[in-house]
């Protein structure tokens, strides 16, 4: 059996033989901590679907298989462009500011907000500026790029069903702060690919939205998105969203080192412990939960104990600033990003 830790998560492993009964204690093999477990059994009650049967344990992995099987189908999100365009012409020894201006430039919405966010007093815009090349150049390249990213990537949280659009929002700051907390981390311990992890932030919890677009577009899974709780949600989505976002954008054709990162960023295998940029994008997910940015909150997570902290050398005092500075500019950013 496989129990987190509410408090640092690790993934304990425990045999038949440690448990006891259906309520029993146990220490934490990572920060110490006493646990209590309450093992509870629930009757299925079986639902009848045309001619098959299929039960509530089952529909996880059917969400899963009605992904896999209907990929060519599904009306499933368009992965950002602009970005990695620009992001190319940056590596490109004979790509100019005028080139990445001119990509801005095409999508008119995108450079209306990239002015607005230019003019701002987040990015020090003390003289207004009304040109486009003027704002690239004062916001730089490197900051061009990352809000870019995080605009194309907010076209993701979108849905016809407009009882779901709260929580999409929420989702959607949630993808935010993980980024925006990925980046101060990297900036902090000195790692040097600050922009794929802030893109490996946005996109961690990209599985989720593939099992949203399931579940509307499914006709077998009768939702009634006016009942359906966030909680129920994320009961049912929680197992296979990694693995989902994972394959979705590895099929997208991007690199296994981002695509690692959205499959087990959830929980670290003993062959990932030293990937940087993993324990990275892992705390922030961690740090959005423990201070609420997004659907859930869960501040008993002490991140000081987790394996992710101790990876990066992160104390409780620095932990702590980051908590604050990143709340309160994912906060910031979310506002200017509308």
């Amino acid at each position: 059996m496989k129990i987190h830790c509410p408090v640092c998560r690790h993934t304990n492993l425990l045999n038949d033989d440690d448990i006891s009964g259906f309520l029993f204690s146990f220490q934490c093999e990572n920060c110490q901590n006493l646990l209590s477990v309450k093992i509870q059994v629930h009757a299925l009650n079986v639902v009848k679907t045309g001619r098959q049967q299929t039960q509530p344990s089952d529909r996880k992995n059917q969400v899963a298989a009605f992904i896999y099987e209907n990929k060519d189908k599904l009306n499933l999100p368009v992965l950002p462009v602009l970005a990695t365009k620009i992001r190319r012409i940056r590596n490109n020894a004979s790509g100019t500011l005028n080139d990445v201006v001119d990509l801005v430039r095409s999508d008119q919405i995108i450079a209306t907000k990239i002015l607005r966010l230019a003019n701002s007093a987040l990015y020090g815009g003390l003289v207004e500026i009304t040109d486009l090349k003027m704002a690239i150049m004062r916001l730089g390249l490197t900051v061009t790029e990352t809000l870019v990213t995080a605009l194309e990537n907010k076209r993701l949280y979108t849905s016809d069903h407009a009882v779901l659009l709260d929580f999409l929002e929420k989702m959607w700051r949630h993808s935010l702060g993980v980024a925006v907390t990925s980046q101060n981390i990297a900036e902090q311990v000195k790692y040097p690919q600050v922009e794929e992890v802030f893109t490996a932030g946005l996109l961690h919890d990209f599985g989720y939205i593939l099992c949203l677009q399931a579940l509307q577009q499914g006709e077998g899974f009768n939702v009634d998105f006016n009942r359906f709780t966030e909680e129920e949600f994320f009961n049912l989505c929680f197992e296979e969203h990694t693995k989902l976002g994972a394959w979705y954008l590895s099929e997208a054709g991007l690199p296994p080192k981002l695509t690692n990162v959205v499959a087990f960023h959830e929980e670290i295998p003993s062959e990932e412990s030293d990937n940087s940029a993993l324990h990275i994008v892992a705390l922030a997910n961690l740090l959005c939960k423990k201070v609420g940015i997004g659907a859930k909150h869960e501040p008993e997570i002490r991140l000081e104990v987790t394996e992710s902290a101790q990876f990066l050398n992160l104390n409780e005092v620095q932990l702590a600033n980051l908590e604050v500075h990143c709340e309160d500019l994912t906060q910031k950013l979310a506002e200017m990003l509308q």
